[in-house]
């Protein structure tokens, strides 16, 4: 996957560090000293400039899977994470956020993931690249289980089956059905369709095979 991330920091280097080993990844620094540095130290490409400008955004953006925005101000993140879901097609935004007061504000305008920790966000941007189109909605206190939430693939077996005919992995059971904006209680006789947006309840363990199954297209 191609990830742009704007901002060359310490936050970005331990990240960049962690993932371009495997994808392809774009830094946008607008301090040259940094830029500079990050060119000499990782393999990854990186473009001088400010990266919550559109005329800078688009050309790094292209063919990117996933925008992560670093810098030191929960303004400029939003920004580019704004600008590159609205205008350059870029599926997935992620958002450091210096002020934990900001994160509902994030939410709001559009970014799909926020994170002030840096170990926990390397870990849930590896656990987003690894699971497009699926995500942990809910972790359920003192178990092993989650509630996870995605579109079902039309490539899965489960389409057009009902819940009852279908064999879930593990035990994981439907709890919610969102189909074309209905909200459906899941029965044994409900039929599950392409693009039907289901919630699970799964052990952990799983979701990989839920993924595998269920979501990847």
């Amino acid at each position: 996957m191609k990830i742009v991330i704007v901002g060359a920091g310490k936050v970005a280097y331990y990240l960049i560090r962690e993932f371009v080993q495997e994808h392809e990844v774009t830094i946008i620094e607008q301090d040259e000293k940094s830029a500079n540095k990050m060119a000499n130290q990782l393999s990854a490409s990186v473009i001088y400039g400010d990266g919550s400008i559109l005329s800078v955004l688009g050309p790094a953006c292209k063919g990117a899977g996933m925008i992560v925005a670093l810098t030191g101000k929960d303004e400029t993140n939003l920004i580019a994470c704004q600008i590159a879901k609205k205008f350059c097609g870029v599926p997935v935004a992620v958002a450091r956020v210096n002020n934990p007061r900001n994160m509902e504000v994030m939410s709001r305008f559009g970014v799909d993931k926020s994170y002030s920790g840096t170990q926990i966000l390397a870990e849930l941007i590896e656990q987003e690249i690894d699971y497009q189109g699926l995500r942990i909605v809910h972790k359920i206190n003192g178990s092993d289980y989650v509630l996870v939430e995605f579109a079902l693939s039309s490539r899965s077996k489960a389409c057009g089956k009902t819940l009852s005919d279908y064999r879930f992995i593990n035990g994981s059971k439907v709890v919610v059905i969102n189909s074309d904006g209905d909200i459906i209680t899941p029965r044994g006789d409900t039929v599950m369709h392409a693009g039907d947006m289901l919630t699970l309840v799964c052990d952990a363990k799983s979701i990989d095979q839920i993924w595998k199954e269920m979501v990847r297209e």
